[in-house]
């Protein structure tokens, strides 16, 4: 089943981790939304910043900040708590210990990079798994398989894009500040349709391991 809904989303950055600095962004968020909740709270990076990729600290810290979450989601100041660029590892050491688990991973998706393993790893856990960058930074709405398969479903690129991650049971958060692309992305124009099995077969045979964005592997 596919879902659409609108939802006021805030990630706090890596440089707000551990307990007091993860408490004072999200207050300062509510403060600047001029709101006393809001939707949904993730911790953006599994790494605080300055600090080694494989310095223990980062567990202290992400786990100080998955308590100030925990804390504002159990007061009713946010509707839902998650991370972003969590990897199984990541996500397997916050559920030994989190009071409240987390009910979403945002992470990288895309047809060159489908992190089959890591969806379903949230699957089973009932993690919500949003995707960013579904077109590739731009790169793959060029790419001549998506091209083909946009001309013979006669959508854009970007739409026959955004369509494989919500089969892919995504949620998929595109963004632009044209007024075309924001119709094309719209609810109307992606949830009327849909991708045969034989075209979601070769988008899912673009998988080649290519990341656009952060690679959280290495962050212990």
């Amino acid at each position: 089943m596919l879902l659409w809904c609108c939802m006021v989303t805030v990630l706090p950055c890596c440089m707000q981790q551990g307990t007091e600095k993860a408490a004072e962004a999200c207050e300062q968020i509510l403060t600047r939304l001029q709101t006393a909740s809001i939707d949904l709270i993730l911790i953006h990076w599994p790494a605080a910043a300055k600090l080694p990729l494989r310095s223990p600290l980062h567990a202290q810290l992400r786990l100080q900040t998955w308590r100030v979450l925990e804390d504002f989601y159990s007061a009713g100041r946010c509707r839902a708590i998650g991370v972003s660029n969590y990897t199984q590892y990541h996500l397997e050491e916050l559920l030994l210990v989190a009071r409240i688990k987390p009910m979403v991973n945002q992470i990288e998706v895309h047809p060159r990079y489908p992190q089959t393993q890591l969806r379903s790893f949230c699957r089973h856990n009932n993690i919500a798994v949003v995707a960013y960058s579904s077109l590739g930074m731009g790169d793959l709405v060029q790419h001549p398989v998506v091209v083909q398969i946009a001309t013979d479903c006669q959508r854009t690129t970007a739409q026959v894009l955004l369509r494989w991650g919500l089969q892919q049971g995504c949620a998929v958060i595109p963004k632009s500040l044209n007024p075309v692309h924001i119709a094309e992305a719209s609810p109307q124009e992606l949830l009327s349709w849909e991708l045969n099995q034989q075209q979601m077969k070769t988008l899912d045979d673009m998988s080649d391991g290519h990341k656009y964005c952060w690679d959280p592997t290495n962050v212990i």
